[in-house]
């Protein structure tokens, strides 16, 4: 085990990093990166949301794939990304709908270049350039198709809810992509809101995956965490400016 800090200082500048799981956000690993003056990051969130919105205005953010980035109470803008968007701020955008992210992710993970998908034939998806050049159609044997880009990450934080010594965790909400985006991780930091497993539980996330643990109760805080502490409503609606 080690601290936030330490772990989040191996993270260096052009480093892709996944920061999750879908629809919990890890602000305290967020708060680290800005803390240490983290620059570079290729920025990887299924649910962007005020983390991603914070990154982005403290120039931690040079590339981003993400789903989507709004705050969830109001519903209100993310104000930083949204200027970012429109004034051309120097980042590289990729927008995936959510299972094309979890595929890239799974062809990483499988050590493929690339893996088939769909996406809505009406959307800019399809018809402009919104992922950013990640997706394309090739020609099979079988059939043309659209495909997704692989993304492997260099270090992926995951947020679980109980984790032993060695990485084995269990989550308390279902994990979206965390664990395609684990295997598809060339490192992976556990943040545990508890340490330890309860005797016969058996473990969502195997420690075979986990390089290091990271005991760091009230990570998401101000998101919340079913069956810890619940989102601070109040903090949600003083960050979206």
């Amino acid at each position: 085990m080690t601290t936030l800090a330490e772990a989040v200082a191996t993270v260096s500048a052009g480093d892709t990093v996944w920061l999750g799981n879908f629809g919990t956000q890890l602000f305290a690993v967020g708060a680290e990166l800005v803390r240490q003056e983290a620059r570079g990051l290729h920025v990887v969130l299924a649910s962007g949301g005020l983390l991603l919105d914070r990154l982005i205005g403290a120039g931690v953010v040079s590339e981003v794939t993400f789903a989507h980035c709004w705050n969830a109470v109001g519903p209100a803008p993310t104000r930083h990304f949204r200027r970012a968007w429109q004034d051309g701020v120097d980042i590289r955008w990729h927008e995936l709908p959510m299972g094309v992210l979890a595929a890239a992710l799974g062809a990483a993970a499988q050590g493929v270049p690339f893996a088939p998908v769909r996406v809505h034939p009406g959307t800019g998806y399809a018809t402009g350039d919104w992922s950013g050049g990640m997706l394309a159609t090739v020609s099979t044997p079988f059939g043309a198709a659209t495909v997704v880009k692989a993304l492997p990450v260099d270090i992926a934080f995951v947020h679980v809810d109980r984790a032993d010594a060695v990485g084995n965790s269990v989550f308390s909400a279902p994990p979206g992509e965390a664990v395609v985006a684990a295997q598809a991780a060339r490192r992976v930091v556990v943040v545990a809101e508890e340490p330890g497993l309860p005797a016969g539980v058996r473990a969502d996330l195997p420690g075979l995956l986990v390089d290091t643990v990271v005991v760091s109760p009230g990570a998401a805080a101000p998101d919340g965490v079913p069956g810890r502490y619940p989102r601070d409503v109040a903090a949600y609606t003083g960050r979206d400016a």
